[in-house]
């Protein structure tokens, strides 16, 4: 059992260490959100209007995932999705995968 936890524990150490499990500075984030709340909302709660969704209250996962998939053209890239190919170039504006969860670690400090 103890070889077990020692194993965990450096597989953990080994992926924070890597940035594979990156920690996101929610004041960081905030800078970072203020152009993702033109659409999103100042609190992350959506505009039905732009077909932006609510993001307050998604998981942090969740969100950096999408933001990877529009950045990297899995998301946003089919000509018929109009919403996606609005939302492919803001991801752009998210330099790395540090910055995404910076977005996310803020976007999880709003309420539901």
């Amino acid at each position: 059992m103890k070889l077990r936890t020692t194993l965990a524990v450096v597989a953990l150490v080994t992926l924070y260490s890597t940035g594979a499990l990156a920690v996101g500075d929610a004041v960081k984030g905030k800078a970072y959100f203020a152009t993702c709340g033109a659409c999103h909302g100042a609190a992350a709660e959506g505009m039905e209007a732009l077909n932006a969704p609510k993001l307050a209250g998604q998981e942090s996962w969740y969100i950096v995932r999408q933001l990877q998939n529009f950045k990297k053209g899995i998301r946003g890239a089919n000509p018929l999705d109009t919403y996606g190919l609005q939302m492919a170039p803001m991801s752009q504006l998210l330099a790395d995968d540090q910055a995404m969860e910076d977005v996310a670690a803020f976007i999880k400090t709003l309420a539901k």
